[in-house]
This record gives structure tokens, sequence and C-alpha cells, in this order.
């Protein structure tokens, strides 16, 4: 048996590896392996990343509050941090802000058996209001010109956003369902991945052609998307941790009558950095650098310097009376 788990474990190992190199990352809650713990959990923060070089990546920024209620499906005390093999129901619900929408979301998790690995199911619904800045796509490339290159860039966004007759207010929703596994090592470290299909709704007059602003792709206003994640965070001291992060999204394929009305997009990236944690995991901040890359060339007309990335994230966790009784 324990020649089993040994196995298991290099295995798990090495699809995490080869994953991480493989995808990249701007989804992935390190904060929580740390800050969440069973009963209510209400916490503030803001990630925002940037391109070495302005170019073809869009630079993000948000801030977000969000409110977790975690359900031990175990006899446990609320105020517990989470164990490596936990059970629980997880509601969830957050409001974003961002340059370019606004919105919140709300879903249901469930981590069924208290075992190592675990497996978590989710499933979460975002609704967002864009501000002046849902535009009009090229997302296929029927000529084989680049048409798609330059317009999914930096540079036609920001010259038509919040002020263009190109840019609409409009109404966007998101519905996400996903599978995680994560696999708790010795001394706390954690690697994991996740699949999640997204469907899209935007409201748009722009023969379907839309822009998601979260995951930073061109989208149709019916659309689906897959998202692939991977995930690693390995302990230093009480203080750090060395993190790293992966994902790799697709989106849909549209044929009509022989002709390819929508290109079927995707990019991946890879990030890896340092995760400063204090007050027990209350207050996190997450410095983070890497790049991405997109599948085709043809949809690429940059230059390599504009595919570095750095992020920074913080995030903050109030404290209830109950978490007194941790250790000082």
């Amino acid at each position: 048996m324990n020649k089993i788990n040994a196995l298991f474990k290099i295995i798990l190992l090495n699809v995490a590896f080869l994953l991480s190199l493989s995808f990249g990352a701007v989804g992935v809650d390190h904060s929580s392996l740390v800050g969440l713990r069973y009963g209510p959990n209400l916490s503030w923060g803001g990630m925002v990343n940037t391109p070495i070089v302005w170019g073809q990546w869009v630079p993000q920024a948000i801030a977000s509050m969000r409110y977790t209620w975690l359900e031990p499906l175990a006899p446990l005390n609320y105020g517990e941090p989470i164990g490596f093999a936990s059970a629980y129901l997880k509601m969830d619900a957050s409001v974003e802000v961002a340059p370019f929408y606004g919105g919140f979301r709300a879903g249901l998790g469930l981590r069924p058996f208290r075992v190592n690995p675990q497996i978590e199911f989710n499933f979460l619904y975002e609704s967002f209001f864009y501000f002046k800045s849902n535009l009009e796509m090229v997302n296929a490339d029927v000529k084989g010109k680049g048409a798609i290159a330059e317009t999914w860039n930096s540079d036609y966004i920001f010259k038509n956003v919040w002020h263009s007759d190109h840019a609409e207010f409009d109404y966007a929703q998101f519905f996400d369902m996903g599978i995680d596994f994560s696999y708790t090592l010795p001394h706390g470290s954690v690697i994991g991945v996740g699949a999640h299909y997204v469907l899209t709704d935007i409201s748009t007059d722009f023969d379907g052609k839309s822009y998601d602003y979260e995951r930073n792709i061109p989208v149709f206003s019916r659309d689906y998307i897959v998202e692939l994640q991977s995930f690693g965070r390995f302990p230093v001291n009480d203080l750090m941790a060395i993190v790293y992060e992966g994902v790799y999204l697709k989106t849909g394929l549209l044929r009509s009558g022989g002709n390819v009305k929508k290109e079927s997009l995707s990019y991946r990236m890879m990030l890896l950095g340092s995760h400063f944690s204090w007050k027990n995991g209350f207050r996190n901040l997450i410095v983070k650098a890497g790049m991405w890359k997109r599948d085709k060339e043809r949809f690429y007309n940059g230059s390599f310097a504009q595919q570095l990335l750095v992020q920074l994230e913080y995030k903050g966790y109030f404290s209830f009376p109950f978490h007194s009784n941790f250790p000082k």
C-alpha cells in the first residue's frame, strides 16, 4: 500500500508539473489556502497585472469583496482552519469592480470526501455590467490577413472604450461549472489541477462579437469557454511560500455552410512568484511574474517582450469573535 501511495504521489506531481508548463494563470486563489476558516469568511482585496512592454495583453485591475460560508460535513467548530483532508459545503458571494466592468458572483461548492487527494465540485453564476466598454471584436480570420491580431490587443481596446461610438453599455452573465483536484504534500505544500466549462451570455448588437475582460479573450455573446488550471503552493516558512499558477483558455468554434464565422481562440499562461501571509493568514500579498502565449501564431503580431507579465495581489480577511481562540 505504501508503494502504491508513493507511486500515486509521483504521478500526481509529474502531472501537475507538466500542466504548469502548458497552462497559465489568472484565477487561482492562493490566499484561500491559509485564510479560509469553517463558518463565515469575509474578505477584501484586489489584483493588478500588466505586460512588461505595452502591446497585445490588455492590463487588468480588479477590486472585490467576498463572503464565503464553509459548512463542515463533520463535527468541527466554526473558526477552525481547513485541514488537509476536509469535507464541506461552500456558499460563495462577491462583488467586483474593474475599469471595464462591475458586478457580482454567487455560487455553491461541495467537497464531499474527507480524503487526500481532495475533489471539489463548483458552480458559479457571474453577472456583470460593461462600463461603455463592450466592443465589436473581430474573431473570424477567414481571409488569413491577421484581422484578429489587429483587434485583440490593448491599443484597439483603449482607443475605443468609454468614449468611442463603437463602445456600448451592455450586460453579461457567465455560468461556470468546474471540478478541482488538489493534493496536500508533507509540510503543508499543495498542488492541484482543475477544469471549468463556462457558458457566456452577453447582450450586444455586434452580431454576437464581444469580449470577456475577466479572462481577457474575445467571445461571442453565446459562446463557451474551456478553462484548465494548475497551481502549487510550497511554504518556505510561516511567512512566505513559493507559488505557481497556470491556465489554458479555449473558446468555441462556429461554422456555417462551410464558412468559419468564429475561430476557436485560445492562449496559455504561466506565473511564478511568492506568497506572503501573516496574522494567521488574514493578510496576504502575492507577487508573481511569467508569460502568456497565443496558440495560433497568425493571431499574434506582437514581440516576445509583450508576452511577459507581472501580477500583484492583495487579500485581507475580517476576523470574527471565535478567531480569538487561535494560537498567538
